[in-house]
């Protein structure tokens, strides 16, 4: 007989049910495609994935001793706090504190279902998915299905635009010739899986209906658009189509060219946003472009769907799109997990770099090295490539690349107008400098712009310092109109309110390291934790700290000994991250000076008795002082002599209970 086991966790349930099944806890996974995946696969997926080569094919990791370093994938940061380690298969962030396995990175990093993440690993090492199809799928929820289906239904027609392109008459003759006439070859077609979408009102809404895909899918998958009377007809109509992928190769939405000359209409139409294509996050091509992108430490970044598939028939692929949009924070950070060098393709057009300034400043506001490359007037990367070739384009961007500072400069004088002009243009190219957080590369371009113009380094010093101040000051309004006091007031404030939380769960965290272990008298760790908390009346109120407790306490009676691995590799994220972040040591202590002068220096796991005791002890005394607190609220407002005296003496054998606790650990207790 199978009950369900609950956990209080947003992600569990989303993603899978904890069903206990003939005396053991097995997780079961759920897919609205297919049935439920059988935990010996999980656990040979789980032990076959190297957590480096995972990370490492979204992130730009560097060795560093046994471990490898990177700027967080998952916040923004300009030095690396995000760690991976291959020997216990698990990443770890000190700044945002994100931390998991190589499935809770995908998931994370991917925003997948567990399941989704699983199979995702299960194709990269070619491991089959073994499935228990007597098992029930109903509970699968009804979003983790939509977004599959809706990837699933944006994934047959990029196939369909494909073979309607290369197999249908008219996409023969239209799109097929079009893409021949710009010089595509058809490997480069196939590579990117661009296709046509018939011009037809419904050609494409009958094929795919026809094939069995839901409308409610394809309308939200930006496919089809319902008229009026409720008819449905296409949105890409007679457009070549540019499929958009997503870092794991997943169609996420499209691009659509029309190819009809004086029609009313926008050359270009995109998907519009979805569960699955959020545009500001998105570059065209980054899938394609991801691994030439770590190899060369740059990213060429350019505005348009065919200067990306242009460059990369010429060869050059560490190249993306913005796809014709203005940069954004989210396209930044992407390019960011891969390299901190950005090199940016301008055409001719005097105007259109002008009003692409801003995005320049974002790069260099969020750590990137920008070097630009500008064209000749009239070509534009996908023109001068097809004009010089693959090769000696590559050799031009190489010659006529400038750093973004001394680019600007140029740019800006050229449309100077007497002194008061090019005041302005130092004034602007200063901000600029000013968005760098490197102070020594702030020193380096203010030499550069110091001999650009003909000025006193100091000049540039004292203004780029004085933008600085002012942001700063701009920067965090409640910051600048809170006192000192209050900031103070409002620090310890929020101190007392979650102190029990971080005596909590540091009593979880000995109970993961060590539960199996046995204390000083032969008792094992867990059944003296368990014991303190029983005898001691002491119920956990954190949410995640009673969750593991459960989870473990659930695991011991189906006769399972507990151990990290059974919550590293829990699927919900908050778990394997709390149980990462508790085996995980952002610091390691040197031998280095303690062995020169012959001092001992125990490991956690020599002390770990003591680091039991400290953390029931610590969780008690916290809960006699709120005991204190308690009780001092009573002697205030008494009901009558009798419950005062009886208040006064539990007050006296608290205080003296805090004294004996405050001893045992060295704490200090203020009267």
């Amino acid at each position: 007989m199978k009950t369900e086991f609950q956990i209080n966790s947003k992600t569990c349930e989303k993603s899978f049910n904890f069903v206990k099944n003939h005396g053991k806890t097995i997780v079961y996974l759920c897919s609205p495609f297919t049935n439920m995946i059988k935990p010996s696969t999980i656990d040979l997926i789980v032990n076959t994935v190297r957590i480096d080569e995972v990370v490492g094919e979204f992130v730009s990791l560097k060795k560093r001793g046994v471990n490898y370093v990177a700027c967080c994938p998952f916040h923004n940061e300009k030095s690396p706090s995000f760690t991976v380690s291959p020997t216990k298969g698990l990443y770890k962030c000190f700044g945002c504190g994100k931390a998991g396995n190589a499935v809770h990175f995908i998931m994370e990093h991917e925003s997948m279902s567990y399941p989704e993440a699983l199979r995702f690993l299960a194709q990269k090492y070619n491991i089959e998915i073994e499935e228990d199809k007597n098992l029930d799928i109903e509970q699968v929820k009804a979003e983790n299905k939509e977004r599959e289906s809706l990837l699933v239904a944006l994934d047959w027609s990029s196939k369909h635009f494909e073979h309607t392109l290369f197999e249908n008459e008219e996409g023969q003759n239209i799109g097929l010739s079009y893409f021949e006439e710009r010089g595509y070859r058809h490997d480069t077609l196939h590579k990117f899986g661009l296709g046509y979408c018939l011009n037809q009102w419904d050609g494409f809404f009958n094929a795919a209906t026809a094939a069995g895909y839901k409308t409610e899918y394809l309308e939200k998958g930006g496919l089809i658009k319902q008229r009026e009377d409720e008819t449905w007809f296409d949105f890409f109509k007679g457009r070549v189509m540019f499929p958009i992928h997503n870092l794991s190769g997943k169609v996420i939405g499209f691009g659509g060219r029309v190819l009809e000359k004086n029609v009313k209409t926008a050359k270009y139409l995109n998907s519009p946003e979805s569960d699955v294509y959020h545009k500001s996050d998105v570059l065209y091509g980054i899938y394609f472009a991801k691994k030439s992108i770590k190899e060369h430490d740059n990213c060429y970044l350019v505005e348009g769907y065919t200067d990306v598939v242009t460059l990369h028939q010429g060869g050059l692929e560490n190249v993306v799109a913005s796809s014709g949009t203005s940069l954004t924070e989210g396209q930044i950070k992407l390019i960011k997990r891969f390299t901190d060098n950005v090199t940016v393709l301008y055409d001719g057009d005097f105007a259109g770099i002008k009003a692409s300034l801003r995005g320049i400043d974002m790069l260099l506001e969020n750590g990137l090295n920008v070097n630009v490359v500008a064209f000749p007037e009239g070509e534009d990367p996908d023109s001068y490539c097809k004009t010089l070739g693959g090769d000696a384009f590559a050799e031009f961007l190489k010659t006529n690349k400038k750093d973004f500072i001394t680019f600007k400069s140029d740019l800006l004088l050229k449309d100077a107008d007497g002194p008061i002009g090019k005041a302005e243009v130092m004034r602007n190219v200063a901000e600029s400098v000013a968005k760098i957080a490197d102070s020594l590369k702030r020193e380096v371009y203010i030499k550069e712009l110091s001999s650009i113009f003909d000025l006193g380094a100091e000049i540039f010093t004292g203004e780029i310092a004085r933008i600085r101040r002012q942001k700063r000051e701009h920067g965090d309004p409640e910051l600048k109109t809170a006192t000192a006091s209050e900031r103070q007031q409002k620090n310890i404030q929020v101190s007392k309110d979650i102190f029990d939380y971080w005596q909590e769960r540091d009593l979880v965290r000995v109970l993961l390291l060590f539960g199996d272990l046995e204390m000083n008298d032969g008792q094992k760790v867990e059944e003296f934790i368990f014991t303190e908390l029983e005898s001691n009346g002491i119920e956990l109120e954190d949410n995640l700290s009673k969750t593991i407790c459960d989870y473990y306490t659930s695991l011991k009676a189906d006769g399972i000994t507990p151990n990290a691995n059974h919550f590293v590799n829990h699927p919900d994220s908050a778990i394997s991250q709390f149980t990462v972040t508790a085996l995980t040591e952002k610091y390691l202590i040197s031998d280095q000076w303690f062995e020169r002068f012959e001092i001992q220096v125990k490991t956690i796991e020599e002390n770990y008795v003591s680091d039991v005791v400290s953390a029931i002890n610590r969780l008690k005394l916290r809960k006699t002082d709120k005991l204190m607190e308690l009780i001092s609220d009573m002697i205030k407002n008494p009901k009558d002599d009798e419950e005062q005296e009886i208040n006064i003496k539990a007050q006296q054998e608290i205080l003296e209970m805090r004294k004996t606790l405050s001893k045992t650990i060295g704490s200090v207790v203020i009267r």
